[in-house]
């Protein structure tokens, strides 16, 4: 049946001999190629079609592995029939050079009689050359097999795949194979391609969101510029009202009627509220640009934490609140930045205060860890509580509980940002467990540092003005 077919040639074929005979082709003598590339052009050709040629090379030597054994060439030319590889068995490789068909050369009906190759370009479409219907007889024993490939999203001609064998393969399916490997290579090429525009789209979104995160970045460092200069400015006039207060206090205290004390007072106390927005709003800008420095000194954090705690009673006492501190030991010594440290105790004990009722009360648990040398220290109290949902949000900047429980208290909402932010630089570590009715607990994880050397232990080398300073500013907004 095969051969019946392949004996009834294709009216293609049939025009394609006609116009062989009409040009004087012998066909006893096929002729030499005349058309070659130089070894320059067929280089740069190469590299023009380098992918191609590559994943054509990968699956060719597949069919070729898959009929090992039978003597097998793969050509592949590009759309002017210029031969630029073949691969397959040596002996025909050197058989058909001898007719003067190696890479550079192109295959012409004009040069060459009917070939599968001008064929296959000519019509686009699969071309099958068995037996006669080969132009030159030095060909008809042999099968020529012809499929052009191009990208399929496009549909442009890159050029043909063809198949010649030494015996005719009576197998009606061998076209069809040749076909489905081409096709194989066709999706290949177009997967690649595609993969290209893929990660070119990735490149330029990446490009783009780059460029967006920069212009974010250089609003976000001008906005803290702004908040930095701002808040300097704020800073002045408040120094010079609280000056202003303490030479009063300090010159004229005997002489001023209660009424006015009281003013002062009033006046005092918002003030120390205004520094405090003021000195949080400019350690957090210096957060985010790492201007914060550690200064280390050797401390007794044991003895420390207790001095805090004991230094807000009058806070916690004028609110009926029962104040504790518990530690499991009764010293431990480790270089610590003490003022860094002040600081994250006075604004958990500050919002403890804030948030527990009338009859609560306030723990403080300091806990060493030798195991792993650390140190824990816990603010526990039985306020109001925080939603589960809202433990990590407490914990930005800005970033206020907004219910009618915790309203009736007024903040910034950065207390809690500075707080992680100071616990991140002391190498620590913060987490919270609450809920809402039931009180929160704050844990501390602090590691315990070897001393410096050089210097003796102290707890505050300031005296304790620099603590009452603190406390005035960090519990302002509680009131009497």
């Amino acid at each position: 049946m095969f051969q019946e077919m392949c004996e009834e040639e294709a009216s293609y074929i049939i025009e394609s001999k006609k116009r062989c005979i009409e040009l004087g082709l012998n066909p006893d003598r096929p002729e030499i190629p005349q058309n070659t590339m130089s070894e320059l052009d067929l280089g740069r050709k190469k590299d023009l079609y380098d992918e191609i040629l590559e994943v054509v090379n990968f699956f060719s030597s597949k069919l070729i592995k898959s009929l090992e054994g039978t003597p097998i060439i793969i050509t592949i030319t590009d759309q002017n029939g210029y031969l630029l590889d073949i691969i397959g068995d040596e002996i025909m490789v050197k058989a058909i050079s001898q007719l003067g068909i190696k890479p550079g050369i192109q295959f012409r009906e004009e040069e060459m009689g009917t070939n599968v190759v001008s064929l296959t370009l000519k019509q686009n479409h699969p071309i099958q050359l068995v037996g006669s219907n080969h132009y030159h007889k030095c060909f008809h024993n042999s099968a020529c097999y012809g499929v052009p490939f191009r990208y399929s999203n496009d549909g442009n001609l890159l050029g043909s795949i063809c198949i010649m064998t030494a015996v005719i393969l009576h197998n009606p399916f061998f076209l069809m194979t040749l076909t489905t490997v081409v096709d194989a290579i066709e999706r290949e090429l177009l997967l690649r391609k595609q993969n290209r525009k893929i990660n070119r789209q990735k490149e330029l979104l990446y490009e783009s969101e780059k460029r967006q995160r920069e212009l974010l970045e250089k609003d976000l460092v001008m906005k803290d510029e702004f908040i930095t200069l701002i808040t300097h400015e704020f800073k002045t006039p408040i120094n010079v009202i609280y000056s202003a207060i303490q030479l009063i206090e300090h010159m004229y205290i005997n002489d001023i009627p209660q009424s006015v004390k009281n003013l002062i007072g009033n006046i005092k106390r918002n003030t120390f509220r205004q520094l405090r927005l003021v000195n949080n709003l400019l350690d957090i800008t210096k957060l985010k640009s790492d201007q914060f420095k550690l200064n280390l000194k050797n401390v007794d954090l044991v003895a420390i934490t207790k001095l805090i705690t004991e230094s807000i009673k009058i806070y916690a006492d004028q609110k009926k609140i029962n104040l504790y501190f518990k530690t499991n030991i009764d010293s431990i010594n480790t270089a610590l930045d003490d003022e860094k440290y002040e600081r994250v105790i006075l604004n958990l004990l500050s919002n403890a205060i804030k948030f527990t009722p009338e009859g609560g009360s306030i723990t403080v648990q300091v806990k060493g860890n030798n195991t792993d040398k650390t140190i824990a220290i816990a603010v526990c109290d039985t306020g109001v509580g925080i939603p589960k949902e809202k433990h990590k949000k407490i914990f930005h900047r800005f970033g206020q509980v907004e219910n009618n429980l915790s309203r009736q208290a007024e903040g910034s909402g950065i207390g809690l940002a500075l707080v992680k932010m100071l616990v991140i630089i002391l190498e620590g570590k913060i987490e919270v467990d609450s809920e809402v009715g039931l009180g929160s607990k704050f844990i501390i994880t602090l590691p315990i540092k070897e001393e410096i050397v050089e210097e003796e232990k102290y707890l505050f080398p300031d005296s304790d003005n620099r603590l009452i300073n603190a406390i005035n500013v960090e519990f302002s907004d509680i009131y009497f």
